[in-house]
């Protein structure tokens, strides 16, 4: 995907600290040495400054700027949220305001779980789009996916109790396969919020 195509958040998303921690990890755990990831990253560095610097394209600099001014906690979702569900950008925004009122969440499954329905665009009919609120402590129920699911997590985090316990937080993606099975439980602090698109269905304990 071109940077044109990126909202602020998405470009931020490269940068954040718990992002690159997690990463490292990753290596680490595969026996890198961290003298061998610094000599590498020193190395790709490198290389970029021989690489002649290209022009952004024209209308990225305001696509950044109208991507920061947009107002609530999670204007600045809208690009992404307009791409998941398939929605124009005013009607991703005006989903993104919904989600900071009280009276547009239902109580779902279980106490401590709410959702908030999403009419998709014409692209993922037949999908289930929804967010997802969780509160501090509380477990979404474990289920498998009868298709591909993609969440963005807008606010707060969890913990998954299957595929080693991974934590996700406001702003990643996770992607789970047709046939992956997972509970998630919402980690300390604000609520957990994510958009989540499933493209089939979804089986409860």
């Amino acid at each position: 995907m071109s940077d044109s195509n990126l909202g602020l958040e998405d470009l931020l998303q490269r940068r954040l600290p718990s992002a690159v921690t997690r990463d490292d990890g990753s290596l680490a755990s595969t026996g890198i040495a961290d003298t061998d990831l610094a000599g590498t990253k020193d190395a790709v560095a490198a290389l970029g400054l021989t690489t002649a610097p290209a022009a952004p394209p024209a209308d990225l600099r305001a696509r950044l700027l109208a991507s920061h001014e947009r107002g609530g906690r999670y204007g600045i979702f809208a690009d992404r949220i307009a791409r998941l569900f398939d929605l124009s950008l005013p009607d991703a925004e005006a989903l993104m305001k919904r989600v900071e009122s009280a009276s547009e969440w239902n109580a779902f499954l279980v106490e401590g779980v709410e959702m908030i329905p999403v009419a998709v665009g014409p692209k993922c009919k037949g999908a289930i789009a929804t967010l997802v609120r969780l509160q501090p402590g509380v477990t979404f129920p474990e289920h498998t996916h009868r298709g591909d699911e993609t969440m963005h997590v807008l606010d707060g985090g969890f913990r998954e109790h299957a595929n080693g316990g991974e934590e996700a937080w406001r702003g990643d993606e996770l992607l789970r396969a047709d046939g992956s099975d997972h509970a998630l439980m919402a980690l300390p602090g604000v609520p957990c919020i994510a958009a989540v698109l499933i493209v089939g269905r979804v089986e409860f304990r």
